[in-house]
């Protein structure tokens, strides 16, 4: 039962998402587009673009602490902090797209 519970959270988590940046879009004053086409911008971001960030940060934080010898904390600090601005970035990139 816990199965289908994630299930449907998650798919109310991703129609809030779709909602949360068609509002944003249209504060910014763009133009409407099509539901699916925010939809597949909004499941884009969640699934490559974060993926890729996770990854790269997660690397970065292993080069740090392994590499370097860079405090655990520090190194996880510095992996938060860089994927939470790319993250950022990535977003606002997303909501200046016309």
């Amino acid at each position: 039962m816990s199965l289908v519970t994630d299930l449907l959270a998650g798919i109310a988590e991703f129609f809030a998402d779709v909602f949360v940046f068609r509002r944003q879009r249209e504060k910014r004053g763009h133009a409407r587009r099509d539901i699916a086409d925010d939809a597949m911008a909004v499941a884009h971001f969640d699934v490559i673009t974060l993926l890729w960030i996770a990854l790269v940060c997660v690397g970065l934080m292993f080069l740090l602490i392994f590499g370097l010898g860079v405090p655990v904390g520090w190194g996880i600090g510095i992996g938060l902090v860089v994927a939470a601005v790319w993250g950022y970035r990535k977003y606002a990139q997303m909501l200046r797209e016309p």
